[in-house]
């Protein structure tokens, strides 16, 4: 079990445990979003994440096209969020307090990365979404 939170504090959560490897997606929304690279997250299962403080305060921005983001409406950090069509959480890995104990599996959405992102060559890479 893990926990998490977001740069202030003021929004917690736990982990049970992840049902994926964590993942990097290279989409340029998943870059504006995290101000990077690429977002790192893995997905934790309904039963296996809990909000520990709070969730009541967690804001969601949605575009037009559908992308969604949960943030701390103190500090700006972004959140997990609740998946509903696949009842699970995605949860960014930068936010956990200790190492999650699973590996990165893919990188995602690689045709759309920034030209300066350098890949690894172990780790599997598909042009959109996940890969088998």
């Amino acid at each position: 079990m893990t926990q998490g939170s977001c740069l202030c504090g003021a929004v917690r959560f736990r982990v049970a445990a992840f049902s994926s490897a964590i993942y990097k997606c290279h989409c340029s929304k998943c870059r504006k979003a995290f101000g990077g690279a690429a977002s790192a997250a893995a997905f934790a299962g309904e039963g296996n994440f809990a909000w520990l403080a709070g969730s009541d305060a967690v804001r969601e921005y949605r575009t037009d096209s559908g992308f969604q983001r949960c943030f701390c409406p103190q500090c700006g950090c972004i959140l997990p969020q609740f998946l509903g069509e696949h009842r699970m959480y995605w949860v960014p890995v930068g936010l956990l307090d200790s190492e999650p104990g699973i590996p990165l599996k893919q990188h995602i959405h690689v045709s759309s990365k920034a030209q300066w992102d350098i890949l690894d060559t172990e780790t599997r890479h598909h042009p959109e979404g996940f890969g088998s």
